[in-house]
């Protein structure tokens, strides 16, 4: 070890002896202690050398270096130590299926999409992935073939993999709470009912209703129509926006329609929706009076209808022509 510092010029002897031997002084000693000192703090021998090399140095810096490195190691063993439990909690008796694990895990993580898409779905056929490991690949999945391929594997744990998935409802990343929220309306659409116990639907619907305030339109959006479709009367302020707005319009005027329809014409959110949107259509342009009668021609109802038929008067001769025949063929 001294003969490869002195190779890289991180320490010399000061003298040799007649028979040729290294004589190391105390400085020389010290300075070996300072290499190994260091070493022990996680540098490389370049950065050992950085170091020794420049006395003006700014400790600061390579401690906060030293920090952030040390941090990255403890996570990548942190994130062994979960594997390892993930499979031990598999319960693998024989090698053979132990191996398959370990390579199921290992195409999940694997930097060729083709590879990762293969992964999921052996793993959702023969649940040989833990479900933790496929609920974070799903998290990450950024290629939407692969994504969809996760999901589907994922959805065959059922109420297993809300825990799991429920937790990328409050990452930073939108793109990882927007996969969180795909997975969970999957699970919550393809698991029998008697299968996705009380507190696993709790915890879907309360990622969803979190959702409703998400700052990324596209998460607000598929929270929307998802809980809309289901009834849910807080999502209409999100909806009527969206149908007035974007994105999704189309779909957001139907859910809309399927919430009057199953509240009744005269439920209190029904008027609250067609106050809304009289109130839009009394302050709006041309441009917003027509998709407020988007809106209207999927709401059933005679109060939807009087309000087509107040747009039938239009001054807007496109949007009067256009509200009088969609009057004539609610009327048929």
């Amino acid at each position: 070890m001294l003969r490869h510092y002195e190779s890289l010029g991180l320490v010399a002897p000061s003298q040799r002896t007649p028979g040729g031997y290294r004589e190391y002084s105390d400085a020389d000693i010290g300075r070996i202690f300072h290499i190994e000192g260091l070493r022990k703090l996680g540098m490389s021998l370049t950065e050992v050398g950085r170091v020794l090399s420049e006395p003006d140095f700014d400790p600061g810096s390579v401690l906060g270096d030293l920090i952030d490195q040390t941090r990255e190691r403890i996570a990548a063993e942190q994130r062994l130590l979960e594997h390892l439990q993930s499979v031990s909690r598999l319960g693998r008796t024989d090698g053979e299926s132990l191996l398959y694990t370990i390579d199921l895990m290992r195409s999940l993580e694997s930097g060729d999409v083709i590879q990762r898409h293969k992964a999921a779905l052996g793993s959702g056929v023969d649940g040989g992935m833990p479900v933790e490991t496929l609920a974070q690949a799903v998290l990450q999945e950024t290629v939407l073939n692969a994504a969809g391929a996760m999901r589907w594997a994922l959805a065959q744990a059922g109420a297993e993999a809300v825990p799991h998935v429920v937790k990328g409802m409050d990452d930073e990343s939108a793109q990882v709470r927007h996969n969180a929220l795909l997975a969970l309306d999957e699970i919550r659409r393809t698991t029998p009912d008697e299968q996705l116990d009380s507190r696993s639907k709790a915890m879907i619907r309360q990622a969803l209703g979190r959702a409703l305030d998400d700052a990324d339109p596209e998460i607000r959006s598929i929270a929307a129509l998802t809980l809309g479709r289901s009834g849910e009367a807080k999502t209409v302020p999100v909806l009527l926006d969206m149908a007035m707005n974007g994105p999704k319009d189309i779909e957001a005027a139907e859910t809309l329609g399927s919430i009057v329809d199953a509240a009744g014409p005269n439920a209190d959110t029904s008027e609250q929706i067609l106050t809304e949107l009289r109130r839009r259509a009394d302050s709006g342009d041309t441009t917003t009076r027509f998709r407020v009668l988007q809106v209207l021609l999927e709401i059933p109802g005679d109060l939807s209808d009087d309000f087509i038929a107040e747009l039938s008067g239009d001054d807007s001769p496109e949007l009067a022509v256009t509200a009088r025949a969609a009057l004539e063929r609610r009327r048929r």
